[in-house]
């Protein structure tokens, strides 16, 4: 069985999805927190996450980019979408406007006031139309706390860790950030919520 070390900052932020989806599956895993900027150049991009994969024979398979990361553990353990082609994108598509919302939150935290202003501006108006295309979908899938079918798959619970760290990490630095996805006016998006995390696959997650 392969052990599993997950290189990130002791924040919730970037990493969120990766501990989320290592929890679920019930996958032991460390976190570790390296020194910051010293270990930057050590990493492979310069940048956390890092995913450190040693198998029974000792091969070491390390891995950056938390999308990458994500995409690999949802794929080997079986919670990608493949029922086709087009939903496979579909759940891509899904996750990516997840994080590019996010990347609004670091903006705003190291932008002066000026750029503060129109970094909120932005976050503001793509939070809508996220919302508004998140809410469409689970609509059309039969508003069951889901995004594809009956059962959890990757962007469940990426949605999951996303809201998580928004409200818990989010809201601190942006303020007013998480307004936009109460139950109100998000329904079916707190909906996956509050399904996904009633799950106790989630419970090594949640305690962390």
């Amino acid at each position: 069985m392969s052990t599993y070390v997950l290189r990130y900052f002791p924040i919730k932020a970037r990493a969120e999805t990766c501990r989320a989806l290592l929890s679920y599956t019930g996958t032991p895993y460390t976190n570790e927190a390296p020194a910051w900027p010293q270990n930057k150049s050590s990493q492979p991009f310069g940048k956390l996450p890092v995913l450190i994969e040693t198998n029974e024979s000792g091969a070491v398979f390390e891995l950056g980019d938390s999308l990458a990361i994500e995409h690999y553990l949802a794929a080997k353990y079986g919670l990608m979408v493949d029922s086709s082609l087009q939903d496979t994108a579909r759940q891509n598509e899904l996750r990516n406007q997840l994080k590019d919302i996010y990347e609004f939150i670091p903006l705003y935290r190291f932008g002066s006031e000026e750029v503060r202003q129109s970094v909120k501006e932005k976050f503001d108006v793509q939070a809508k139309f996220l919302i508004n295309y998140h809410e469409n979908h689970l609509k059309n899938n039969g508003a069951n706390g889901h995004y594809f079918g009956d059962k959890t798959t990757y962007v469940d619970i990426a949605l999951v860790a996303n809201m998580r760290a928004l409200r818990e990490f989010g809201h601190d630095i942006m303020p007013g950030a998480a307004d936009h996805f109460s139950p109100e006016k998000a329904p079916l998006i707190n909906k996956v919520v509050e399904v996904v995390s009633a799950d106790p696959k989630l419970a090594k997650y949640f305690s962390e």
